[in-house]
């Protein structure tokens, strides 16, 4: 590959006014989270990073020559970093041109002033490992000519398809001007559906990424994904997990949640909790299967997988679910409400665990920290609750309330004693984030001492501060020897919060608003079938522009019944598409809403349904439906 033969062509490019540490900060970003633009990709890890002389070209015909070889890494890149380093750096032939030991710190390369030219590489890890190969990814920066960075994409497996573009490309930036994509043409295989990724899916997400004044992922606190386990063992075990239990468990659900999300979801946290769990044994020289009790365990799936995979353990609700009678009776389930108190601790118990334990979470390392000594836990918040079982109340207003909760749970954790690590799952949610209640912090002699601290500190957070501290022998209140008289359990008796027990007239205004709003931008798009004619669409706002337009009072309303204006919306998505804080109209009869949604139940019979549900657009829109009624999912 010659200079003659390296030619490209510009795909996609923008007029912004960004700086080029803009532009190398957005870089950044991509190469940390591929996967949130590329969702073929499940995690990455970096394998070389090395300061070299030699061209762009010069590497890729380098990378080129050595496809056959590179195919051995497959067997060699899980080994210690310092020997597959030099393999790598011997299979390019690029020894000669390293002029520095590796760089340690990607952020460092990208985010730094300095002129020089970087060679990194990373293995992307697949989610679906059947159709997709773990990918090498090779990146050239060039900081010394130009704001230039080019990527190319090469499988290890040659067999499968390679989780990157079959294209070569590249990103230049040129500082307040403009920014560009541009692909490289060679003898790599060129293919129009990737360079269509890059231009309308990439392209768009980096420039957004650029002019985010606000973005903390490099400058901030950051917590990697998967960061205390293997990230190529996670990628393997949950790809086995998925084909194991995933798969046949989506088939029959029978609870009126989507399996798709809580499924994998459960299998993921297994996933993770079975391999921090191996990585304990390590450390501990043991070979015994850890023992574990779930709190709050839900649809009980979790603690399914883990049983299954022969950790002794009970999952305990406060109510049971219907899934619960599909499993087998080496799945311990049981119906009890947990009060915390000396009645429910667990001596005899390894981990504790709180997956959106709810309002049982500050109580997780707890229960941990005086079932015994040796025991951990395992806490994934989500809801904010307080010590009394109430709604936590933020008291910064600068920071989100996820924010803000997760720093009082993780001064929790730190408080009862305990070396707290913190994660980053790879689950369908947005509350990822997980605390481990690694090992203890104190000796096991200093036991009462702290004891005493963690009361204090429930007191302190508690409505109704008890008098004096509840030690294991004293009961101060009427519920016997509970750690806080005001703690209140949720009711055995589930809820409806889905805006149905809404008064039908405050929806109805509600949803008119919002909707006049959007059609107030004439966004007209062809009637496929009326020649001709258009239809209003309308335009897409931001959901906190919305609330400006609805009274103080009627989302008081909304925030007390359902969740708030969002969980309205979403749960009206025959009328609205709700996506990244985003709302905007659903068009009846185009996209996802003319596809027939495949049944996430088996199917009864094959009768047609009925439509009985009217059509909101048909009745409502000022251009009526634009679907005809054999197309539309909704009665005209």
């Amino acid at each position: 590959m010659s200079d003659k033969q390296m030619r490209f062509e510009q795909i996609a490019s923008e007029s912004t006014n960004c700086s080029a540490s803009q532009f190398w900060r957005a870089i950044a970003i991509w190469m940390r989270n591929p996967h949130t633009v590329n969702r073929r990709i499940l995690a990455s890890q970096e394998v070389l990073a090395v300061e070299i002389s030699c061209d762009l070209v010069d590497i890729f015909r380098r990378v080129e020559e050595s496809r056959a070889r590179l195919s051995e890494l497959h067997r060699d890149i899980s080994a210690e970093k310092e020997n597959y380093l030099s393999y790598l750096a011997d299979t390019l032939n690029i020894a000669e041109f390293t002029r520095c030991q590796p760089v340690e710190r990607t952020d460092s390369i990208v985010t730094s002033s300095s002129d020089k030219c970087y060679l990194l590489v990373k293995k992307l890890l697949p989610r679906n490992t059947q159709m997709f190969s773990s990918t090498l990814e090779f990146l050239f920066i060039d900081k010394k000519s130009a704001n230039v960075v080019s990527f190319c994409h090469k499988p290890i497996v040659q067999d499968k398809q390679s989780l990157g573009p079959d294209v070569v490309y590249g990103i230049q930036h040129r500082e307040y001007n403009s920014t560009s994509i541009n692909i490289y043409e060679s003898n790599w295989k060129s293919d129009s559906g990737c360079c269509d990724w890059l231009r309308f899916k990439f392209f768009p997400r980096l420039i957004k990424w650029m002019k985010n004044e606000n973005n903390t992922m490099v400058d901030g606190p950051r917590i990697n994904s998967l960061g205390l386990v293997s990230v190529e063992k996670y990628t393997s075990l949950y790809n086995q997990m998925k084909r194991k239990y995933g798969e046949a468990m989506v088939k029959i659900w029978p609870e009126n949640t989507d399996p798709m999300k809580f499924v994998y979801e459960d299998v993921a946290i297994a996933t993770y909790l079975l391999l921090l769990w191996e990585k304990e044994r390590l450390e501990k020289d043991t070979r015994d299967l850890q023992s574990f009790v779930d709190l709050g365990c839900g649809n009980g799936l979790l603690v399914h997988i883990l049983s299954s995979e022969g950790h002794r353990g009970t999952g305990i609700d406060l109510r049971s679910r219907t899934i619960w009678n599909l499993f087998p009776e080496s799945t311990r389930l049981q119906v009890s409400t947990i009060v915390p108190s000396w009645d429910t601790v667990f001596p005899g118990v390894d981990w504790i665990i709180g997956n959106h334990s709810d309002e049982l979470t500050p109580w997780i390392p707890v229960i941990a920290a005086r079932s015994s000594y040796d025991c951990r836990f395992f806490l994934l918040p989500c809801c904010a609750y307080e010590f009394d079982g109430k709604k936590y109340r933020r008291n910064n207003a600068a920071e989100s309330q996820y924010s803000e909760y997760m720093s009082y749970i993780r001064n929790v954790c730190d408080d009862c004693g305990f070396l707290t690590l913190t994660d980053r799952l790879r689950i369908p949610s947005t509350k990822r984030i997980c605390f481990v209640g690694w090992e203890r912090t104190y000796a096991k002699e200093d036991i009462s001492k702290l004891d005493a601290n963690i009361q204090r500190v429930i007191n302190a957070r508690s409505t109704t501060s008890q008098k004096s501290i509840v030690t294991k022998n004293e009961n101060t209140n009427e519920n016997g020897n509970s750690w806080s008289a005001s703690f209140k359990p949720r009711s055995t008796t589930e809820r409806t919060r889905n805006c149905t027990q809404l008064d039908r007239k405050l929806v109805l205004e509600i949803v008119n608003i919002v909707a006049t709003h959007l059609l107030g931008e004439d966004r007209r798009i062809p009637l496929e079938w009326r020649s001709g004619e258009t239809w209003n669409a309308g335009g897409q706002v931001e959901i906190s522009e919305l609330v400006k337009l609805i009274a103080p009072e009627m989302l008081q309303h909304l925030r007390k019944e359902c969740g708030g204006l969002q969980t309205l919306l979403k749960n009206h998505s025959h009328i609205f598409c709700v996506a990244q804080g985003k709302v905007q109209l659903r068009i009846p009869g185009a996209g996802d809403n003319a596809r027939k949604k495949k049944s996430k139940r088996r199917k009864i019979n094959d009768t047609p349904l009925r439509k009985v549900k009217p059509c909101w657009f048909y009745k409502n829109h000022p251009d009526g439906c634009p679907a005809r009624e054999i197309d539309c999912n909704f009665q005209h």
